[in-house]
């Protein structure tokens, strides 16, 4: 099974969506991460990816984060997989500006760093906030792999949604 995990700049949410799904070791099971954005702001972004890996690294899950940001969601990217999972509506609005979803689609409400809800106003608020977008990604993605399990069945389509 292939599960995609979709945000913006492939630098933050998706990443650590995809490393840590990767620390669960689930057989036959394979992450990708991409952005809607991520070619644009590669660049710009190569900062913010540095931090994720940090707060992989305290979490101890660093080494399962891929080695590089930026990768551009891309329709062939889309249908490689069997499961979509948008970080929250306006990456999914994003992705329907170029693309279309031909799997099953997940979308979650995961405010990346800047949008309403996690606009930090001091560094410290930064990392506060960084830290509860970790903990919101891996209780989602727990629930993702749970609801997988629980539907006894390794494939998308037994999810009943």
């Amino acid at each position: 099974m292939i599960i995609h995990f979709v945000c913006r700049g492939n630098a933050f949410r998706s990443i650590i969506a995809e490393a840590y799904l990767n620390s669960l070791g689930i057989k036959d099971w394979n992450t990708l991460s991409s952005g809607t954005a991520a070619a644009w702001d590669r660049a710009n972004n190569l900062p913010y990816y540095r931090l994720t890996l940090d707060l992989l690294g305290k979490h101890g899950i660093r080494r399962f984060a891929k080695g590089h940001h930026g990768e551009q969601l891309t329709q062939e990217r889309l249908e490689n997989a069997d499961i979509i999972v948008c970080m929250n509506q306006r990456v999914h609005d994003e992705v329907l500006q170029g693309a279309t979803f031909p799997v099953h689609l997940r979308i979650w409400s995961v405010a990346d760093i800047g949008e309403p809800g996690r606009i930090p106003a001091s560094d410290a608020e930064r990392e506060r906030f960084r830290e509860e977008a970790y903990q919101e990604i891996v209780g989602n993605v727990d629930q993702l792999v749970s609801g997988i399990h629980a539907a006894g069945f390794m494939h998308p389509l037994a999810l009943g949604e």
